[in-house]
């Protein structure tokens, strides 16, 4: 999902009357300067951890102000900078608004996220988050949310500033809002400080399409596993499917992440966790969410992998996705198959069919070339990071992969794949246990073979290639199209 610079964040704030720290935006040098003391943040989109990388700075003097605008406006696909002022701090607080999908205890919706903690270091905090879900048609008024608020200083203009950003939220049809952190002023008032946003492109209105405007220079430098993936997303529109490479080179000794963000939660837990660190180097932003099909997964799975200074891949969501995690499980087993360059993997599977999805992977485990550590949901990023040096390897492993000749069943074109069938791994002729187990029907067995149901529709969900394999002697693969730079 495109993520929003801050002082684009800061307007959709604005004008939904949260208060926020007074700042401007500066997209080339001023010819008066902004007045000392200001902090000065470079405006690049999706970029994270800007402290650590020098990309924010409190200025002083004139003189420190005249540099620090120039080094920053110099950066690579720096949109501007913004000059903020410096304010007195008495107390930092956390807040953030996800998409929440649901489970059996929540209905799909939304959910506020807050700790009375903010500032740096969140990540270490994020089990002890306050979690309020919330509904998008009828979100919860000021004096709901105080109620649901630990017993802090000024709990209710708390409550009002928490109620403006729901209401940001659901006018612009966010994926993730985060303000972080939110300052408690002398006087007992309540200021966004950061800020940040993430969207939908589709959920764009047509009125709003100016706020969210992206700067045509920063889509003309899309590398070309970028535009694998808008490929990808054009051949099976279903579901997001979003991947952007890093413009950093890795800082020495770290280790080369590649990761598959599952959902905005995923990915705000995965900056969380990395934030400030440099033995740990993203070379990707991603995210796989609103219900893909299995063989979208694989496709992107298999450019996100294809990254050759990779060492290790991170597979991680919000821990209560949409996506169903059996068909996301069967995706990462398939990838890991057929990759030339598989890499060895954490992955943290929550949400629909979690069990399932954890018990696939350790069932296939000892047969990957790859090893592979599992977490259940309520295990958070700075956990599993604790294991990247374990799994991580300095060099990429070969292996060989060629389709096996068989009998094209059928085409599907949407999610576009080839189902190929092969009788001399049924030499009885019985129908194979996995047909039974198509979730639409869309599968059948007809005169010794498999047929396509055209009443029914294939969801790309790859249960029959999955079940083929374990239960059966494998009478039914898929072949699915990618660029031949991954194959």
């Amino acid at each position: 999902m495109p993520a929003l610079p801050e002082y684009k964040t800061r307007v959709l704030l604005e004008n939904h009357g949260v208060p926020l720290v007074p700042a401007a935006f500066h997209d080339l040098m001023p010819d008066i300067l902004p007045e000392p003391a200001v902090f000065l943040k470079a405006q690049i989109p999706g970029a994270t951890s800007r402290a650590g990388r020098g990309l924010v700075r409190r200025a002083s003097t004139k003189e420190e102000i005249s540099n620090g605008l120039k080094e920053l406006l110099a950066e690579d696909n720096c949109q501007g900078v913004l000059a903020a002022e410096a304010v007195d701090i008495r107390k930092e607080y956390y807040a953030a608004c996800l998409l929440d999908f649901g489970d059996e205890e929540n209905l799909p919706g939304g959910v506020l996220l807050f700790s009375p903690e903010g500032g740096t270091g969140i990540e270490g905090r994020t089990e002890s988050l306050l979690k309020i879900h919330f509904s998008l048609l009828n979100p919860p008024s000021a004096l709901d949310i105080g109620y649901e608020l630990p017993d802090v200083p000024h709990v209710y203009e708390l409550a009002d500033f928490l109620q403006r950003m729901i209401s940001t939220f659901i006018g612009y049809k966010l994926t993730v809002l985060e303000t972080n952190p939110i300052a408690v002023l002398p006087d007992g008032s309540h200021v966004a400080v950061d800020c940040r946003a993430e969207f939908e492109k589709h959920a764009v209105s047509k009125k709003n399409a100016h706020l969210f405007e992206v700067p045509e220079s920063s889509a003309d430098d899309s590398t070309p596993l970028e535009k694998m993936v808008e490929a990808i997303n054009a051949a099976d529109p279903a579901g997001t499917g979003f991947f952007r490479a890093s413009r950093k080179k890795a800082p020495d000794g770290a280790i080369t992440v590649a990761t598959n963000l599952c959902g905005g939660g995923g990915k705000m837990l995965w900056e969380m966790t990395t934030g400030g660190r440099d033995d740990i180097f993203s070379l990707n932003e991603s995210d796989t969410s609103g219900g893909l099909s299995g063989f979208k997964s694989y496709r992107i799975l298999r450019v996100i992998m294809s990254q050759p200074e990779a060492q290790v891949l991170i597979l991680t969501g919000s821990g209560m996705a949409f996506q169903n995690q059996f068909h996301l499980a069967s995706a990462v087993w398939k990838a890991l198959r057929e990759s030339p360059a598989p890499l060895p993997c954490l992955l943290r599977f929550g949400g629909t069919d979690q069990e399932k999805a954890m018990n696939l992977m350790d069932t296939v485990a000892e047969s990957l070339p790859v090893k592979v550590k599992t977490f259940r949901p309520e295990i958070f990023p700075n956990a599993m990071v604790e294991h990247l040096g374990e799994i991580a390897t300095d060099h990429r492993i070969k292996q060989e992969f060629s389709p096996e000749s068989g009998e094209l069943a059928f085409e599907v074109e949407t999610p576009p794949a080839r189902f190929i069938y092969h009788p001399d791994r049924n030499p009885d002729g019985n129908e194979p246990a996995f047909v039974k187990e198509c979730p639409t029907g869309f599968l059948q067995w007809s005169n010794g073979r498999i047929t396509a149901n055209p009443d029914a529709k294939c969801i790309g969900c790859l249960v029959c290639e999955t079940l083929s394999l374990l239960e059966g002697n494998g009478e039914l693969t898929i072949e699915l199209d990618l660029p031949e730079e991954v194959r």
